[in-house]
């Protein structure tokens, strides 16, 4: 019973100097506007390496994942929120580790131990010392006791160095209280609170009484006017109630190493007290932030409810942190976390390049996988006082069933509706597009087809059979030729393939009789074959031009009896060639 007592003390104890703590916030200076040169400093957006001790929860130490936590972190982050500064957090083990680091900032600096020649900030935080011991000791009687230091840190006036113990963190040193393997020690009010609140100690006393202020600052590795400016006038533009919110959120910030049901078997009523403290403080901190912020929730709980009986899905953009945050809805557009994060990523690179409001772009983006959507993304930017871009707001709207459709009546439009290949106005206009952006120091090939004798076919067998006919000969040509070369139907009976890039004449010739073989089979009863004219494309040319050599070099074909290839070169047709 009696070690219960304590105990209930010593809670009280912590929740009155965290009480007290927080209702005494340091004063803010007076707030400045950014000048032109500190602003310029901002938009070079190199990364400030900023360092401290780890082990100092919840002023700043790495949690069980590894992330840098705490307070100074905290109040950078705030920083990096109102300016588009970018930090990169890291924490080592010793303070001579950390000063002998390449670094920008020492954040979470006590001003009575930085070393010489460091600057330093405005202090964004303040706190007393208080004093834990074991709680079979007297605080009265220390003298002469085991004191509990953590290294790097100086001993209490009249303490002996014979009886100090030393140890790496903070929490160390008050577990060692704890179990009794020291006598006693003193930290910030913060770490205290924290590490007891988390590790739930039963032997350890807490008193209030005050060895030496602290206060917190950020600490510059050199003289640096326009960055220490920039932290000076942020820090004192951090209001009461914002600091009361950081400090409150890292404080409470607590693992426990126990579960709830024993704190309650244990401490109910001390837990009951200090929840209805703590909740207080926070209905304090955050009633006026409520206030302000309620229109616009309500604003967005509005657009979150249209965005979902429409086929549109909200964004925000914040340039500085190149930072991009998804209505629920929208993050449900990508079934796959792949498709998800390269959607992020084509999104902010759009986004980046914004500069005006009402600006709209169409973009594709994959939605699973191998598919994709198209969206049109219709953007708003957001400007602080200073005419400074905050942020870009957006939405997207599906119209990909629009371009589909677009694009099959394109597609409709281009093609020949008997043999699926383009028709002749399109055949024309592709092979002319070619031959005006062609290497002229490659070589392509024009040719020329048309069906043998398939008028008697027509007249003989019927005008389905000879459309059967003309379907298989585009059948075969598309098997023969590469996907890159534009192949149409420009009469009726007549074809022609453009092929681009061709290594030698002897690949069209072979070509040609792969053609052959694959149209004999047409029918078995009836015998099928083309005449083919060919004309290479080098240097300058036009689509007249080399529609006539093509069309000389076949009707030179026809004349000499059918089912070949003749080659037209410069002026002259040279020898036909049988596909036999």
């Amino acid at each position: 019973m009696k070690k219960h007592e304590r105990k209930f003390k010593a809670v009280i104890w912590m929740v009155i100097g965290v009480v007290f703590i927080l209702s005494t916030p340091i004063i803010a200076e007076a707030d400045y506007s950014l000048t032109p040169e500190e602003k310029a400093y901002i938009g070079e957006k190199n990364v400030i390496v900023a360092v401290s001790i780890d082990g100092i929860a919840p002023i700043q130490y790495q949690d069980a994942n590894g992330e840098v936590q705490g307070i100074s972190k905290l109040v950078l982050d705030e920083i990096a929120e109102m300016t588009g500064l970018i930090f990169e957090y890291r924490l080592y083990d010793s303070l001579d580790e950390a000063l002998k680091s390449n670094f920008d900032i020492f954040f979470g600096m006590p001003y009575h131990y930085a070393p010489d020649g460091m600057v330093l900030s405005h202090p964004f935080l303040k706190t007393e010392t208080i004093l834990y011991l074991n709680s079979a000791l007297d605080f009265n009687q220390l003298y002469d006791k085991r004191f509990a230091a953590v290294k790097d840190s100086a001993l209490p006036e009249g303490g002996k160095g014979r009886n100090a113990i030393y140890y790496d963190t903070r929490e160390e040193s008050m577990d060692a209280v704890e179990r009794g393997d020291a006598d006693y020690g003193f930290g910030n009010a913060y770490s205290v609170t924290f590490y007891t609140l988390q590790n739930d100690y039963r032997n350890i006393v807490t008193i209030p009484k005050g060895k030496e202020a602290r206060e917190y600052c950020m600490g510059l590795s050199e003289k640096n006017d326009l960055l220490l400016s920039i932290l000076n006038k942020k820090i004192s533009e951090i209001d009461e109630n914002r600091m009361q919110q950081l400090v409150l959120d890292a404080t409470l910030h607590v693992e426990r190493k126990v579960s709830f049901s024993m704190l309650m078997d244990s401490y109910g009523k001390e837990i009951f007290a200090v929840v209805l403290v703590i909740i207080g403080i926070l209905l304090f901190s955050v009633v006026n932030y409520v206030r302000m912020n309620r229109r616009l929730r309500m604003q967005n709980k509005r657009n979150e409810r249209l965005s979902y009986i429409s086929n549109e899905y909200l964004y925000e953009y914040f340039p500085g942190a190149d930072r991009l945050e998804l209505s629920e809805k929208c993050i449900g557009l990508f079934e796959t976390p792949e498709a998800l994060e390269e959607s992020v990523s084509q999104l902010k690179k759009m986004l980046a390049q914004v500069d005006c409001d009402g600006h709209m772009s169409t973009i594709t983006l994959p939605i699973s996988n191998g598919e994709s959507g198209v969206f049109k993304a219709i953007n708003s930017c957001i400007h602080d006082d200073n005419g400074k871009l905050n942020s870009v707001i957006g939405k997207l709207i599906d119209v990909s069933a629009e371009v589909a459709e677009k694009e099959e009546l394109l597609l409709k439009s281009q093609a020949d509706g008997l043999t699926g290949l383009y028709n002749a106005a399109t055949t024309k206009e592709l092979i002319s597009e070619r031959m005006v952006s062609r290497d002229k120091q490659k070589m392509d090939a024009f040719l020329l087809m048309d069906c043998d004798h398939f008028k008697e076919i027509n007249d003989t067998f019927g005008h389905l059979i000879g459309d059967q006919i003309l379907e298989h000969i585009g059948r075969s040509l598309k098997l023969t030729f590469r996907s890159t070369d534009i192949i149409g139907r420009i009469g009726g009976d007549e074809f022609c393939v453009y092929m681009k890039d061709i290594p030698s004449a002897d690949f069209v010739q072979g070509k040609c009789l792969q053609l052959r073989s694959l149209i004999r089979t047409a029918s078995e009863d009836i015998s099928v074959s083309v005449s083919t004219g060919i004309a290479f494309v080098e240097g300058e040319m036009a689509y007249e031009y080399i529609f006539k050599m093509a069309d000389d070099a076949l009707y030179q074909a026809k004349r000499n009896g059918r089912d070949q290839a003749a080659v037209y070169d410069g002026r002259q047709i040279l020898k036909c060639k049988k596909y036999t």
